[in-house]
């Protein structure tokens, strides 16, 4: 019985070793950890803090399938509207890098979804908004905004008034 379990915990430490098995606790234990600096450093507005973190983390530990999920999480934040350092687009890019990798699974669900969701944003923000709205009886015009139009509205017509009295006082012209 000992023999048997000394065999099966060296072969497990071997796959280990080499790179195909399972990662090791140490890994493991670091990547929670990381993902949790990361997240504090979003929470602080610190984006490009966070990414140096998430990427430092995917260099020590290549190969490894925590390593290959890093890749989402710096693509979630690179595609945070709140990122000022990076754009929705870069962060479609790193979404679709992240979705087409090979062992990429932990997230992919959640990676579908947000990369469906910054194509929304993407194609919202490539729509014109109008910067007014005419008419009167519309909500999209504040107070300030209609008084201003009105008061335009006024002097033109009070200068149409003041070129027809001076028109008429001047037939000949």
């Amino acid at each position: 019985m000992i023999r048997r379990s000394l065999a099966v915990l060296m072969f497990v430490a071997s796959g280990c070793a080499m790179g195909r098995g399972p990662a090791s606790p140490t890994a493991a234990v670091e990547f929670a950890a990381v993902i949790e600096q990361a997240r504090l450093k979003v929470e602080a507005g610190e984006y490009p803090a966070a990414d140096r973190i998430l990427s430092d983390y995917a260099l020590r530990h290549q190969g490894t399938q925590e390593a290959r999920e890093v890749a989402f999480w710096r693509a979630m934040y690179i595609v945070d509207p709140a990122n000022r350092t990076a754009s929705v687009e870069q962060g479609i890019k790193a979404l679709e890098i992240y979705l087409q990798s090979e062992g990429a699974i932990w997230y992919r669900p959640q990676a579908e979804v947000l990369r469906r969701e910054a194509l929304v944003l993407q194609s919202v923000r490539q729509v014109p908004v109008p910067k007014q709205v005419n008419g009167r009886d519309t909500v999209f015009i504040s107070r300030e905004e209609e008084t201003a139009a009105l008061r335009d509205q006024l002097a033109k017509a009070n200068a149409e008034l003041e070129r027809i009295k001076k028109r008429l006082a001047n037939p000949g012209r």
